[in-house]
């Protein structure tokens, strides 16, 4: 028997960080083969440094990314084949207003850079970052777009992240649309999900357990150590939330993705 060649995942590299001074920005994205995209992409709206992916990638996405279905959690986002640390990407949306956590949560908060320099480092205010109180313009909502870093879960318990978010935004205030640039911390073998930390908080509004995402598929980076059960007081075991039914919350996120394309099909009616 001929034994089949073992596919080689192809050589990918990380992109340079977009600049206000460079006249055109090449897409970051690759195709599903592993090539780099060489469209260039200049500003949409006047913004110093536009969403680097080109139009055909902001329709379709990263090709080095794939989405997927996930046993328990609706969608979820994998590496397409082996990512190196610091690959770039860019989630990307339409700004407007917050839209309550049971109807939209996708959507990111949205603090638009300096208009002049694209930055949202800012050397006068200490730590170097923008403000967030003095400088919220609305979220970036993904829905009814082509963007794929919307499906990057958060990492259970005994898992963490292997891409975050690194502050720079893109886009201008009160603009159309915006975007926020994430990065691997670490390389990404072939289908394994990408994981970026959602924050505790987005847990406790909606009343849900933080669990493992990782599966044998498509298997999630795990902690050094397992994560350290906190021993719990009196007070806080009686305002626990009680153990999520796995099966009740699988049929709950399938009725919520039904009736969000029910009323997108509405909308767009």
């Amino acid at each position: 028997k001929m034994t089949q060649p073992t596919k080689v995942s192809p050589q990918v590299y990380p992109q340079q960080r977009a600049k206000a001074s460079d006249e055109s920005i090449q897409c970051w994205a690759h195709s599903q083969t592993g090539k780099r995209c060489t469209a260039k992409v200049t500003s949409r709206e006047g913004e110093p440094i536009p969403i680097p992916y080109c139009e055909r990638h902001l329709n379709s996405g990263d090709g080095a990314l794939k989405v997927v279905n996930h046993p328990f959690f609706g969608k979820a986002l994998v590496a397409r084949y082996d990512l190196p640390a610091k690959y770039r990407m860019a989630y990307w949306g339409k700004r407007g207003q917050c839209a309550n956590c049971d109807v939209e949560d996708r959507a990111i908060s949205f603090y638009p850079p300096n208009p002049v320099t694209g930055s949202n480092i800012d050397p006068k205010i200490a730590g170097g970052r923008t403000l967030k109180r003095d400088n919220y313009n609305g979220v970036l909502n993904p829905g009814n777009t082509g963007d794929v870093i919307q499906y990057a879960a958060c990492p259970g318990p005994n898992e963490k992240q292997n891409m975050r978010s690194t502050f720079q935004y893109f886009g201008l205030r009160n603009g159309d649309i915006g975007g926020l640039e994430f990065v691997t911390l670490m390389p990404v073998p072939k289908n394994t999900q990408l994981l970026h930390w959602y924050g505790s908080g987005w847990w406790e509004v909606r009343g849900i357990k933080r669990m493992d995402v990782g599966t044998k598929r498509y298997p999630a980076p795990l902690r050094d150590a397992p994560a350290k059960k906190k021993r719990r007081t009196e007070e806080e075991d009686e305002f626990t939330s009680p153990e999520v039914d796995l099966n009740k919350l699988a049929k709950a996120i399938d009725v919520e993705w039904k009736r969000r394309e029910k009323q997108s099909e509405q909308t767009s009616a």
